[in-house]
């Protein structure tokens, strides 16, 4: 839960960032009516994120849909994709030697039970 000093401290870097941003205590009183069960924290990543992407200051959907986008969970394709970008097989000589070391470890040779 965001206080209105907290708002006020989000706007303020907005302002910050885009000149153009005008704050006022009609639009900070607006901005945290809406905010004001958010996380700090989130919403300061979430403004990162926006200036990092755009030369527009943010609206407060702009960074509520940065919020939502951050803690969605990925579906079955996305997860597999991501999965496949990170998981590479083993060389067969990496899988070899590491047969090796069990191998060792429970005191048989190859080809032995």
């Amino acid at each position: 839960m965001m206080t209105k000093r907290e708002t006020f401290s989000l706007m303020a870097r907005i302002a910050v960032y885009y000149e153009q941003f005008e704050l006022d205590q009609k639009k900070l009183d607006s901005w945290h009516e809406v905010l004001k069960e958010c996380n700090l924290e989130e919403l300061e990543a979430a403004l990162q994120a926006h200036v990092s992407a755009s030369v527009y200051p943010p609206k407060i959907a702009d960074l509520l849909k940065k919020l939502l986008e951050a803690r969605v969970v990925p579906g079955p394709e996305e997860t597999a994709s991501i999965a496949a970008g990170k998981d590479k097989p083993a060389s067969r000589e990496v899988i070899q030697r590491e047969l090796e070391k069990v191998r060792t470890i429970l005191g048989i040779g190859r080809g032995e039970s």
